[in-house]
């Protein structure tokens, strides 16, 4: 963690030599160069994009997010649009940002294209490591131009990844199952962020020889890989919903010691600042059942 966080200080050292040369520059998870001086109308249209101008500090710059984005309070006096999938390109154009924030994942393509053809800075994000979010907060600071406070609040934010990480350092390693639907039953790969934070936390992916970022797999399978821990997103609902599903299932390791927990919504799902609060909760998810292993 230590390597990753000098790497990060190395890439934005080169980097923004070249941005102070001209207007600041960066290059989105697409490898787009998007260039703006110190945005003042940005549209975000993702909820993790939305917490990451939140925390370095460029919230009062945002005009309009999407539906979906809750997080902090404040976000919820602002316009809200509909679902991106259905936004076209004029449509957005017509609030007249100067900077867009999208998820590659959460939007079309083709918008982005006409966007960029009408000469719209967007900034297409799709992080799938801690390093990553990390990245993406440093170039959306940059383009802000709030960089002066948010750097060092995004270096506190991986040191406490680097606790994280060798508090749990050499202690036994287990076996965990996360679950993201019920109806099919669907898991994550070893390439996903959640697999990384597992890992973080001395656990290992049970399904992290899938290539996929998310599979379905089945209930024979996750019995024949046997978790100690069964773990999932949502609601005291969805924990009690999860506790019913896999009863029927006594033997397995996590559901006969009781070590089946879910992570409150949002926090693990969204790659953003609030990542590293899920972290710290799955940690001690796993750090219970470590203790009652034999």
């Amino acid at each position: 963690m230590l390597l990753l966080r000098s790497f990060i200080v190395l890439w934005l050292c080169g980097f923004v030599q070249f941005a102070q040369a001209t207007q600041p520059c960066v290059q989105d998870d697409l490898n787009q160069p998007v260039c703006v001086k110190q945005a003042q109308r940005v549209l975000v249209l993702a909820p993790h994009l939305t917490e990451i101008v939140d925390f370095v500090g460029g919230l009062d710059r945002v005009i309009a997010v999407d539906g979906s984005s809750n997080f902090p309070a404040a976000v919820n006096s602002l316009p809200k649009l509909p679902n991106p999938w259905v936004l076209g390109a004029e449509s957005i154009l017509a609030r007249k940002p100067d900077l867009v924030l999208v998820w590659q994942s959460g939007i079309s393509a083709d918008v982005v294209v006409q966007l960029r053809k009408a000469g719209m800075p967007v900034f297409v994000s799709e992080p799938k490591t801690v390093a990553q979010v990390a990245t993406t907060m440093q170039r959306i600071a940059l383009l802000l131009g709030t960089q002066s406070t948010a750097y060092p609040k995004v270096d506190q934010w991986l040191a406490r990844f680097e606790q994280l990480s060798n508090r749990f350092k050499g202690r036994a390693v287990v076996p965990v199952f996360y679950q993201v639907w019920r109806q099919p039953l669907m898991t994550l790969g070893g390439q996903h962020v959640v697999s990384e934070v597992i890992g973080l936390c001395g656990g290992r992916n049970v399904f992290s020889d899938l290539t996929n970022l998310a599979a379905q797999v089945s209930v024979e399978g996750v019995l024949k890989r046997n978790p100690a821990v069964l773990l999932s997103s949502g609601s005291v609902e969805d924990h009690r919903a999860l506790l019913k599903q896999w009863a029927p299932w006594p033997g397995l390791n996590a559901v006969q010691r009781s070590h089946v927990y879910t992570v409150p919504n949002d926090l693990l799902v969204r790659n953003g600042p609030r990542l590293i609060d899920a972290a710290e909760q799955v940690c001690d998810h796993i750090e219970q059942a470590r203790r009652q292993e034999p």
